[in-house]
């Protein structure tokens, strides 16, 4: 017997391409007709076309069937209308899965002619991310927007591989007829109006035997995107105790011009520049769009080691800029966002026990990340005293220029002038070989209510050194004269120009080998002015093994110094972590606090993509105390709540977490788990609730309208957005399962997945006398198309039929008969299909 065949065509013309162990097609709403095909091919009832080079025939070649054997069989003889002709599509829309060039790109709908070949519509060549061809191969066209091209002429490379047997298109393109990936501004989406809210509230209460401390923060982002405006206000309140504290840090509007790649922003901001550290003005300023030139990060990081549960507090220019909670153990975060680049962070650890210490993050240790584009910035404003009077607050104005002198070399010079105070400086940098960057900061200040002068220059290097090494240093010092702008516009006393930082350095080295894994130090001595010197240091080394993954991680002070217990500040973890499937893990560990150590065990699991948990338990080498901890993650669709629990033997520990946010848009509330960022998204799944949607930032789920946020769409860059199919109810299928948006800054994006409700149907028919239809006879629509055929019973399954469409039966006996079916009045679309009688009828 032959290898049966699937519909290709190429060059214009459909071939028979033999394909291995597949059958020819059925339409998918007839999937127990199969049984009669399969007779068919056990048995010698149909002669083929010579096919034996594998070669394929002519559209125009048809199998030819023994029409007494089909009747000798019980089998209608019509079904060789339909079967003597190669495995296609029926004539009209279905939904099938896409692949081009190897890519699947999901679930689409395409249409086909009577003769099932493939229609390159408008809206196929969208989802398919290709080329619509000139006009001269327009086939038809119902309007601009409706025309079906012949691309197959247009692009002779193209092969079409039709398997209807499996609901799939496979087309093979050459590269040239693909839409380039290269971002165009003007092919992004823009517009788009709708109001945010982001919420992050956070609260802890720590128990130590009759007392109790308190502690409460919480962030909100109130805002609105119109017209590609992007107008925000962040607010801070923290409260610890009796002490509380409430920090607007901006209001302001911002938009993006992309024909001159620049970002203008007005109102309370922070200057943002690539030579000074100038602080929060009221004002307005412009930069050049990172988003249209490449992607950038602040490239900041704070690392350490948690001595237990504790809350980090980051600060900038004496601003409260990031908060969050750390578990015990090593602690890593990344590019926090800055309100400049230029000033250091300082850093505070408190843990649950009501510990605290603080550090520094020197500016040049994170400053070498941030890749240094040409462009010009320009800010102009009154500086804002965070939280004080801004009415003695002096006005300031700067300009920097960045050129590129080479491929590898640019030059930044810029000016700084504010009421009593003025500042210049230059920059450069260069690629000194392949892997190796230099970049070098020199700035001059001049403080005329002091009537000091003073310099500050600072040097950072880093390099591969081969594909295992890597490292960088970096330098910064400054005479006692110099002064930043925020210098001259805080109220401090005489002594805290001495206790400024007269030198900063910092260096790291890493190396990894796949036998003895990866090592990674980094060390950041300082001295102030008055002789005060800290020398931090902190390492680290990680290997994955078979089963385990084995770390360690060491913090040390190597000047001495203590935290606000008094206690050394040098610290050493050791863990041992093993997986437990793909969902599940145990760590242990060991640590060591100066004198204190730990040793503990967590165990944690992820249930699924809502809900996460982690147990531990703890206990100290020296007095034998015992703690233990519960924390759970959950997102209960439209919000993101943390719980956790800590007991020790004279302490208790609750905190609490929730956040997320909300969009007010044309048709309501929208809430999402996550902040909502400054380009973001709608999505609508037709009116089903509960449905997932995998996006950039997460996986969200539809409200009871149906409607979803994106949190974060990439500003100028292509983003995927796809409906996770099997969250939708059994009859409930898409036209297209996902969506590339191109989205513009500031823009508001609509996705409308439009819904298709199979209306399956598994009818009883009888004639008017009640007999069951006979087996085999062939289910024909009112254009004399067939559909299927009737099995065991007088049973007959279809798909999408509409309660107006006309069925006509052909019999065995040469008569035919319409069938009446008696729909069910209501559709659960959670069941496979619905079961209804049918009578048929003499036309």
């Amino acid at each position: 017997m032959k290898k049966p065949f699937l519909a290709t065509y190429k060059g214009g013309r459909c071939k028979l391409v033999p394909e291995q162990n597949k059958r020819p097609f059925l339409p998918i709403f007839a999937p127990l007709a199969y049984a009669i095909w399969n007779a068919l091919l056990l048995t010698p009832i149909a002669a083929q076309a010579d096919m034996s080079q594998g070669a394929g025939q002519a559209s125009g070649d048809f199998a030819r069937f023994d029409m007494q054997t089909l009747k000798a069989r019980g089998i209608d003889p019509k079904l060789a209308d339909y079967f003597r002709e190669p495995a296609r599509f029926t004539e009209g829309a279905h939904v099938v899965s896409l692949v081009v060039n190897g890519v699947k790109l999901g679930r689409v709908e395409a249409r086909f002619d009577n003769h099932g070949e493939l229609y390159f519509d408008e809206a196929l060549l969208t989802k398919a991310r290709l080329k619509a061809p000139g006009s001269q191969y327009v086939l038809s066209s119902k309007n601009a927007t409706e025309k079906r091209y012949d691309f197959v002429a247009a692009y002779p490379q193209t092969e079409v591989s039709l398997h209807p047997n499996k609901d799939e298109i496979f087309l093979v393109v050459p590269q040239h007829a693909l839409q380039s990936d290269a971002p165009q501004t003007t092919n992004f989406s823009r517009g788009g109006t709708a109001a945010l809210f982001n919420y992050d509230v956070m609260a802890m209460r720590s128990e130590f035997g009759s007392q109790s401390s308190d502690y409460l923060s919480g962030s909100t982002d109130l805002g609105f995107n119109m017209g590609d405006w992007i107008v925000r206000s962040h607010q801070l309140y923290s409260k610890s105790d009796d002490k509380e504290s409430f920090e607007h840090l901006y209001a302001y509007a911002q938009r993006t011009f992309t024909e001159q790649k620049a970002l203008l922003q007005a109102g309370q901001i922070n200057i943002n520049n690539p030579l000074f550290s100038g602080g929060a003005i009221t004002g307005v300023q412009i930069l050049p769009e990172t988003a249209l030139m490449g992607s950038a990060r602040s490239g900041a990081r704070v690392e350490g080691i948690a001595n237990a549960q504790s809350t980090i507090e980051v600060r900038q220019v004496g601003a409260l800029i990031y908060t969050t909670i750390v578990p015990e153990g090593p602690f890593s975060l990344s590019d926090i966002p800055l309100l400049n680049s230029n000033s250091d962070l300082d850093v505070k650890v408190r843990d649950i026990t009501g510990a605290e210490r603080n550090f520094v993050v020197s500016a040049a240790s994170f400053r070498n990340a941030v890749t240094v584009r040409p462009g010009y910035t320009f800010s102009a404003g009154k500086i804002r005293n965070q939280g004080a009077n801004d009415e003695d607050q002096p006005w300031v104005i700067t300009g920097t220029g960045t050129w590129s002198l080479s491929e590898s070399l640019t030059a930044t010079t810029g000016l700084m002038a504010a009421t009593d105070y003025q500042s210049t400086g230059w920059g450069v940098d260069t690629n000194l070989a392949k892997d190796t960057s230099l970049s070098v900061r020199n700035l001059y200040s001049h403080t005329a209510k002091e009537d000091v002068k003073g310099t500050q220059a600072s040097v950072t290097l880093s390099t591969r050194f081969t594909e295992t090494v890597s490292g960088s240093v970096s330098a910064t010092q400054q005479t006692t004269g110099y002064r930043e702008l925020s210098d001259t516009t805080l109220h401090a006393d005489d002594d805290w120009y001495n206790r400024r930082y007269k030198s900063q350095y910092s260096a790291s080295l890493g190396w990894s080998n796949s036998t003895l894994g990866s090592f990674n130090v980094s060390i950041s001595p300082s001295r102030t002015f008055n002789g005060d010197s800290t020398n931090r240091l902190v390492g680290s080394w990680g290997k994955t093994f078979k089963h385990a993954t084995v770390s360690a991680t060491v913090e040390t002070a190597l000047s001495g110094s203590s935290n606000s217990q008094g206690d050394s500040d040098d610290a050493i973890y050791f863990s041992v972590s093993v997986p437990l499937g793909q969902s599940r893990s145990v760590r242990t560990y060991a640590s060591r606090r100066g004198d204190n150590q730990r040793f503990g065990a967590t165990y944690s699991e992820t249930i699924n993509d809502q809900f996460n948990y982690r147990l531990s338990t703890e206990s100290t080498g020296d007095r034998g105390d015992n703690y233990s901890t519960a924390n759970l993650s959950a997102i209960p669709r439209f919000t993101s709540v943390d719980l956790g629990y800590a007991q020790g033997p004279d302490s208790k520990n609750y905190n609490a977490r929730v956040s997320g946010g909300a969009v007010a848009h044309q048709d309501g509330v929208t809430f999402s788990p996550y902040p909502v960022q400054d380009t973001f998204g709608i999505v609508d799944v037709g009116d089903l609730s509960g449905v997932k949607v995998s996006t950039p930032y997460g996986p969200v789920w539809t409200d009871y309208k149906g409607k979803a946020v994106v949190p974060q769409l990439s500003a100028y860059r292509d983003s995927r957005v796809e409906v996770q199919t099997k969250s939708l109810p059994k009859r409930i299928d898409l036209q297209n399962g996902f969506q590339r948006i191109g989205a513009g800054r500031g823009s508001v994006s609509h996705l409308d997945f439009k819904v298709i409700k199979v209306q399956r149907i598994l009818i009883n028919a009888s004639d008017t006398a009640g007999q069951p239809l006979p087996k085999g006879s062939s289910v024909l629509d009112d254009k004399n198309h067939f559909l299927t055929t009737v099995l065991d019973k007088g049973v007959i399954f279809l798909s999408d039929l509409a309660p107006t469409e006309v069925l006509r039966v052909s019999l065995t006996d040469e008569k035919s008969c319409l069938l009446k079916i008696d729909f069910p009045k209501e559709t659960d679309y959670d069941a496979f299909y619905d079961v209804a009688p049918a009578v048929c009828h003499a036309p």
